[in-house]
Formats: C-alpha cells, sequence, structure tokens
C-alpha cells in the first residue's frame, strides 16, 4: 500500500499528463527518470507531490492543477471530445468555453439526451464516478408518452431485459403531466428515475420494452452533484459543497 501522502511514480508521471500509466513504467524501466536528482529505474517506487522534484528526459514535471465543472449538455451534442462524424461535439463547446486541455466528461449522455455532465482532468474522481464497481446513482427525469401504471413502473424496477442485458431501475417515481409550454407543445408525464452502473440508451431502452416512448430525457444528478439551475449549454465550476462531497 502507498503510504499516505505518496503517490506511486507511474501513476504521478500519468497525471502530469506525461504517458499512461504503462507508458510511464516503461520510461521508468528505461533510466529517463530522476527523483531529486537521483536515477530511479525501480517500478513501485513512491514520491510525494509537492516535495519530491521529479523530472523526465531532464524536464521537471508538475501535477496540474485539479478543475472540477458541471455542465448542461443540451440536445445534440455528442460527448466526444473529437467526432468526425458529428455536427457538433463536446470538444468544440470546451474549446469555445477555452476550458483547458485534459478536462474530460465523467461518462457519457447520448446526442438525443441533455442534461448534468460532470468534467475534470482528475484521473481519480473519473474512475470513482464511472467505474461500475463503485456503483455511484445517476437520477434522471424522462417524460414518457402515457401516464405508468404501478405494474409498469414494478416492471422497471424488478429488470427489464435489453439486448445482451437486464437493465433495472434502483428507483421509479411518477410525477405527473408536462406542464403547458406554449414554446414546447410536447406532452407527456415526467418519471424520476434512479440508476447504477448505466448502459449507452439503457433508460429508452427498457422503457421500449415495457412499452413507452422516452419524449424527452434530462439528466438531473450524478452521485452527489446536481444539475440545479443550471441551463442549457450553461458550465460553471463546482461550488464547495459539491466538490467536498465529491
Amino acid at each position: 500500500m502507498t503510504p499516505p501522502g505518496k503517490m506511486r511514480l507511474n501513476r504521478y508521471i500519468a497525471r502530469c499528463g506525461v504517458a499512461s500509466r504503462r507508458e510511464a513504467d516503461q520510461i521508468i524501466q528505461a533510466c529517463r527518470v530522476t527523483v531529486n536528482g537521483n536515477l530511479i529505474n525501480i517500478l513501485g517506487t513512491s514520491v510525494t507531490p509537492g516535495t519530491d522534484v521529479v523530472t523526465v528526459d531532464g524536464e521537471a514535471i508538475e501535477l496540474p492543477a485539479l478543475l472540477y465543472y458541471k455542465y448542461y449538455k443540451p440536445v445534440g451534442i455528442v460527448t466526444s471530445l473529437d467526432d468526425p462524424h458529428a455536427e457538433r461535439t463536446l470538444g468544440d463547446v470546451l474549446r469555445e468555453k477555452d476550458i483547458p486541455d485534459g478536462v474530460l466528461p465523467a461518462g457519457r449522455l447520448d446526442k438525443d439526451s441533455e442534461g448534468l455532465l460532470i468534467l475534470t482532468n482528475d484521473g481519480d474522481a473519473l474512475q470513482q464516478l464511472t467505474h461500475p464497481s463503485h456503483e455511484i446513482e445517476k437520477v434522471y427525469r424522462v417524460l414518457i408518452d402515457r401516464w405508468p401504471r404501478e405494474h409498469e413502473l414494478g416492471k422497471l424496477r424488478d429488470g427489464v431485459k435489453c439486448r445482451e442485458f437486464t437493465a433495472m431501475a434502483l428507483r421509479v417515481l411518477r410525477m405527473g403531466p408536462q406542464p403547458v409550454d406554449t414554446e414546447n407543445p410536447v406532452t407527456g408525464y415526467w418519471v424520476e428515475m434512479v440508476m447504477g452502473e448505466g448502459k449507452k440508451r439503457e433508460i429508452r431502452e427498457m422503457l421500449d420494452v415495457v412499452g413507452f416512448k422516452a419524449l424527452r430525457l434530462v439528466r438531473i444528478a450524478h452521485g452527489p452533484v446536481r444539475v440545479d439551475r443550471l441551463k442549457p449549454s450553461e458550465i460553471q465550476e463546482l461550488e464547495r459543497d459539491a466538490l467536498k462531497a465529491l
């Protein structure tokens, strides 16, 4: 186990953006790394960020400042930093808003869905928020085409067979009809669904199997972070309370 306050050297090199952890191991073994002026070629070496001076090929490297944002992805944006087939991507948005390189989304929302995306250059946070083993809950509000009956909600909770997997909502709550909106004449009924692992188009597919059509899908929370009053296309740094919880 790595001692408190210390970090494995390969992880430190990766966090500095020099290479992946596997590539960092190769760099270390190739005698290209020094720590406090001493050549290091032993895997498993630990360093103390902010105290030890690490160089790669003679150039000192430092951990970048950790950045955390929340972004309301509107419909039409593809959650990819670069996609030649997409009209507009998350990468386009980040460049327009002058978000530093290295900031990545914690998970995805498909092109037709909207709502909260957490963005960060903190690899540990990305791992915590996206790996299925951590079971981080995500909350969605979904506009469906008709009023759901209790046995149908029960099917969503118990598990629905979709393609090669079974999808299951941790919780499903009926919320009522869509308010009258002259600018958006779509009518339907809202449900709130809490999901665990999450797979591509999972919610849309499970609703389709049960007999609903998803007219609108909005992610309103991811773990401790909520979209709150963020409007479509807005991006802001995480508030102190949300950052602490994260």
